[in-house]
């Protein structure tokens, strides 16, 4: 079992790198490819595994899991769209005006995120034990550092890297 989980690991992190390295680069949309899709299998797998969670749990869980993922995707696809309106607000020498709109319709969209969280942590009740439901929470917390820790270190390799050339 452990070595298992160590291949699953090594797979993981593999997939990870590949995944980071691709969605790090800035000029470049986020993966969403089939790194990406790789990753997020590893995370349900895992999620599945540290949870604790039957078959009909898991159905009940997940239905609610990929509903809330497909809102926050809008959600931070409308948050893009409107930091690049302020790029262009910049390139433009726009008015404060100009930007004060922005920064309400950027405001506005995070209370919406704040309450799509909150609404799924609700909704979640319904289904995860309060232990499951807070091990979900610490588990998301971590997978999300994860992913950000690999990144920083993708990131830094690929700094050093052209040093060496």
């Amino acid at each position: 079992m452990i070595s298992m989980v160590k291949k699953l690991l090594l797979v993981f992190s593999g997939m990870a790198m590949l995944f980071v390295t691709l969605s790090a680069q800035e000029t470049q949309p986020p993966v969403q490819g089939k790194a990406a899709e790789r990753v997020e299998q590893f995370k349900k797998i895992r999620m599945m595994e540290v949870l604790g969670m039957d078959e009909q749990t898991s159905i009940k869980f997940f239905a609610r899991y990929n509903k809330n993922a497909e809102v926050m995707k809008e959600l931070r696809q409308k948050q893009i769209q409107a930091l690049t309106q302020i790029q262009n607000l910049r390139k433009n020498k726009a008015s404060d005006n100009d930007y004060a709109k922005v920064i309400t319709d950027l405001r506005s969209l995070e209370e919406q995120v704040n309450q799509t969280k909150s609404k799924y942590i609700d909704d979640l009740k319904d289904v995860l034990t309060n232990k499951q439901l807070a091990e979900y929470l610490v588990f998301e917390l971590r997978f999300q550092q994860n992913l950000r820790d690999l990144v920083r270190d993708v990131q830094q390799k690929n700094k050093q890297e052209p040093q060496k050339r």
